[in-house]
């Protein structure tokens, strides 16, 4: 099992889900750079989105994953999410992060799309859905039996 590892963090993705999501979107970009012509390419939004969520992976969140900035409540408060920092206004990124026998363990979980607030399909009412439904284990041994090997 291997991490990027960032600001001492060991950085881990949830394989069914965000492991997936990041897997797709590197396709379409990959897929991108063969179809655009460089001026293009780089101001693509899909494009744009795959660098906001790996930069606030790499860069912001690891600066302090337990930071008020990041810090859901109540049901989800053992969770965090990145919002703005880089990342467009219809993302929010969630991961859970753990300080264990000395180690710092990131575990990015799932890409959203917000759409409004109340409404079903909401990014947070989905991923609250998630947690409840259990497809986030609690402890971190399982989530690390869920992760994508990098």
């Amino acid at each position: 099992m291997s991490a990027i590892i960032r600001n001492g963090w060991e950085i881990y993705f949830h394989r069914k889900l965000f492991g997936e999501q990041r897997r797709q979107l590197k396709e379409q970009v990959n897929q991108l750079k063969i179809k655009l012509p460089p001026s293009e390419f780089g101001k693509h939004p899909t494009v744009k989105l795959l660098a906001a969520v790996m930069t606030g992976i790499k860069e912001k969140i690891v600066l302090d994953p337990f930071a008020p900035q990041f810090s859901l409540k109540g049901s989800l408060r053992h969770y965090g999410r990145l919002k703005g920092m880089g990342l467009s206004d219809r993302h929010r990124l969630f991961f859970r992060a753990f300080e264990a026998e000395g180690r710092k363990i990131l575990i990015i979980l799932w890409l959203g799309f917000p759409r409004k607030q109340g409404d079903k399909n909401d990014c947070y009412e989905v991923f609250s859905r998630m947690v409840s439904n259990g497809d986030f284990p609690e402890t971190l041994e399982q989530l690390l039996a869920e992760i994508d090997v990098i």
